[in-house]
């Protein structure tokens, strides 16, 4: 079986022979879920999606260090095989994708200090013995860390060497006693942070610690409590100031801490409330100002803040009943003002048609009377009657012509000269009456 796995890693962490066969082939990341990708379906908040996401990669985290594990495992057969080389190869390509596997790390150095060795067996025992043997005088040094450290490259290179697993055991105790003296001190001096630090150090080296998990959750329920208070305080110095939206975060915030803070609840309750009403003033001001659609948004986001449903549907349902009406009345007034413009260009249309059928009438009966007189004579000393009259019908027929185009300042000359060629021309003294009775003296 475990051949089977270590020729399946090692297919896995090949590198490949040529650059289209590793665009063929998925890589050990594209096994795993690609988050950035996933569809979240209906997750709305932001927070929820936070969550998911990380989720995802915890669970990408626990299939990767399973696999690697399981490679390791492999690596240290071939340590304990007396093949270096190998185990050197499968930790390094461990390390490549997690460099903070410990195990990996100490098995690739003694690989590459046992590399090429003659015998194995023999050097690998020295090597463990070595180790042992530099914690031991780091340890009568009082270097406790690095006599820890050497003392568990020992038990991993070597799991049966019951001394190296005795004197670890021995240095975690203390290193975790130390700690959990510097905590205590750090407690009592209201560094809760501090003290948690070092009690957890103490708990990771010895997870059997007594006492240890009882300071701890106490501590913790106090670092939240004031975390909570520290929160709940700025909130109220926020909501002073009327920055509601930014009290109400810091508030969520503090619930998330203590989920039974009283007093946060109850001031979250008033903001909402307060919010909710800001929404509905906001509403009925654009409701007055015509502008329903944002109102009904306002009032929506009203309801969202606690702002009672029905009163908020009446403000909605009242604000669609104006916008179909004003919908109603613009439509009717648009087609009134269709109506009115083509009855206006139907009048002007047909006044256009009138007035040019007069000046077609005028030019012609202008052209028969011009046509029917005779050639003038070449002028007397001394014009007869009758050929004053003929003048004077000319200019009559002239200024015709002039009223007809609207030239009334021209039409009034040629009468006036009709009226001297023949002072007894009715018609001449009738046409000036008209331009004096209807545009007086001001031509």
């Amino acid at each position: 079986m475990k051949t089977v796995i270590v020729s399946a890693a090692l297919a896995v962490f090949s590198p490949f022979s040529a650059f289209a066969a590793e665009a063929a082939r998925p890589t050990m990341e594209s096994l795993f879920l690609d988050y950035s990708k996933t569809q979240l379906g209906p997750l709305k908040e932001k927070d929820s999606k936070a969550k998911y996401l990380y989720t995802i990669q915890l669970e990408k985290s626990r299939l990767t260090h399973k696999l690697l594990r399981t490679v390791y495992e492999n690596a240290y057969d071939l340590y304990k095989q007396g093949d270096f080389d190998g185990s050197r190869e499968l930790t390094r390509k461990i390390l490549s994708m997690d460099p903070s596997f410990q195990d990996a790390a100490i098995l690739h150095r003694a690989a590459i200090e046992l590399n090429g060795t003659s015998k194995p067996m023999l050097s690998e025992r020295k090597l463990v013995e070595d180790r042992f043997e530099e914690g031991l005088s780091l340890y009568r040094q009082g270097r406790l860390v690095e006599a820890s450290q050497r003392w568990e490259e020992a038990s991993k290179l070597s799991p049966g060497n019951f001394k190296a697993r005795y004197w670890l055991k021995k240095v975690r105790g203390e290193l975790a006693d130390e700690h959990y003296r510097r905590g205590q001190t750090a407690y009592r001096q209201h560094r809760l942070r501090d003290a948690l630090d070092q009690w957890y150090a103490a708990l990771v080296l010895n997870p059997k610690y007594p006492r240890l998990m009882g300071v701890i959750s106490k501590a913790e329920s106090e670092l939240r409590r004031q975390e909570a208070n520290s929160k709940l305080q700025e909130a109220l110095n926020l909501y002073g100031q009327g920055k509601t939206q930014e009290s109400l975060k810091l508030l969520d915030d503090v619930l998330r801490i203590e989920p039974g803070e009283e007093k946060a609840q109850k001031l979250i309750a008033e903001i909402r409330l307060e919010i909710a009403k800001q929404h509905v003033a906001q509403g009925r001001k654009l409701y007055r100002g015509r502008d329903y659609t944002t109102a009904i948004k306002e009032w929506n986001r009203a309801v969202e803040f606690g702002y009672d449903p029905r009163r908020a549907n009446v403000l909605i349902a009242r604000a669609r009943n104006q916008m179909r009406k004003e919908i109603e009345a613009k439509r009717q007034a648009e087609e009134r003002a269709r109506l009115e413009a083509e009855r206006k260009a139907r009048e002007e249309e047909e006044r256009r048609r009138r007035e040019e059928e007069e000046r077609r009438r005028a030019e012609e009966e202008a052209a028969r009377t011009l046509e029917a007189e005779q050639p003038e004579a070449p002028p007397d000393p001394e014009p007869s009657d009758e050929e004053n009259k003929r003048r004077a019908i000319k200019h009559w027929n002239a200024g015709i012509i002039y009223f007809q185009k609207g030239d009334y300042a021209k039409a009034r000359d040629e009468w006036l000269l009709c009226k001297q060629f023949d002072t007894g021309n009715s018609d001449c003294q009738t046409g000036l009456q008209r331009l004096d009775s209807t545009y007086g003296g001001g031509l």
